[in-house]
């Protein structure tokens, strides 16, 4: 009898202590599970003010080096605004009007082609910046500011020798080269890509190309491992390579956004993929990028609000 009494009491003892573990090492799991559901999906339900950012391009010039840029924009004000996210979204140029349809950004970075398809949407920003004046102009429409510049393009004649003269340009549907060659008087091949006409000038010598900055990284880089041994002539009459920044709504956190993307911080980095500033320091101290830069403080720009 006392034998079974203490058997009972030791499988007490064994259950009781099989309970006591269980919860030290189960309650802890749970309740940080339940914290951690907390955090991630009860927090952005409540507080949280998502806002959208469309990019669109219309001229070749490095899409994701564009886009991360306007990412590091949208990571530094999440940062700094809590429960404020920031999603940044390409949208193809041709897919603008019927994206519009159903939708709405609460900022836009466009380049020219494609401002009046927008224009009616946008609010007109008040602040001054320190943006160069004749790239101010362009983005002027009766006389008020819809548009903040604040990446900068140009183009340039690449040729492989003074013997070169089979003319090539790239075309997009969106902006006019033609207003550089025509002066020139030269006429290209019809139809092509600007990627195509690169192509076409790389394989082939007798080539003359009319590219942009971005055929500049790519032939620059050609020359310096000796693939090729190109002259590079920036033009300093025209472009109409220039990306800006529109708001179709009017916070604290759009009009912050589109300050960043121009502050001297972030206008720097442009080096880093070929571009240039809008602003009035320039970025280049020496090579073809200085010349590049130095033309384009010549140039007459395109306005980005014409039919």
């Amino acid at each position: 009898m006392k034998r079974l009494i203490k058997s009972k009491n030791f499988l007490i003892k064994l259950i009781l202590t099989a309970i006591v573990i269980f919860v030290l090492i189960f309650t802890p799991i749970i309740a940080f599970n339940r914290a951690k559901n907390y955090e991630i999906y009860s927090k952005p339900q409540i507080d949280s003010k998502i806002y959208t950012v469309w990019h669109i391009e219309t001229f070749e010039g490095g899409k994701q080096a564009r886009i991360n840029y306007l990412k590091s924009v949208a990571r530094k004000i999440e940062s700094e605004y809590a429960g404020v996210y920031i999603m940044i979204k390409s949208i193809d140029p041709s897919e603008l009007d019927s994206a519009l349809q159903t939708s709405s950004p609460d900022i836009i970075s466009f380049g020219y082609g494609v401002g009046m398809n927008i224009l009616n949407k946008l609010i007109p920003f008040n602040k001054t910046y320190d943006i160069r004046d004749e790239l101010l102009f362009s983005s002027l429409f009766n006389d008020k500011l819809y548009a903040l510049p604040y990446m900068l393009s140009g183009y340039a004649i690449f040729k492989h020798s003074a013997l070169s003269e089979e003319f090539h340009c790239g075309y997009t549907s969106y902006t006019r080269p033609e207003n550089i060659y025509n002066n020139l008087s030269l006429s290209p091949k019809e139809n092509e890509t600007q990627y195509e006409a690169y192509k076409d000038f790389v394989y082939n010598e007798n080539v003359v190309l009319l590219g942009t900055a971005r055929d500049l990284f790519r032939i620059d880089n050609l020359n310096k491992v000796g693939r090729a041994n190109a002259s590079i002539s920036p033009i300093d009459t025209y472009t109409d390579l220039v990306q800006y920044l529109g708001k179709l709504k009017d916070d604290e956190i759009t009009n912050k956004f589109c300050s960043l993307a121009l502050s001297d911080t972030y206008q720097t980095t442009l080096t880093e993929f070929g571009l240039f500033t809008t602003k009035y320091n320039k970025l280049y101290s020496d090579g073809i990028y200085k010349d590049m830069e130095n033309a384009l403080f010549n140039c007459e720009i395109a306005r980005v609000f014409v039919s």
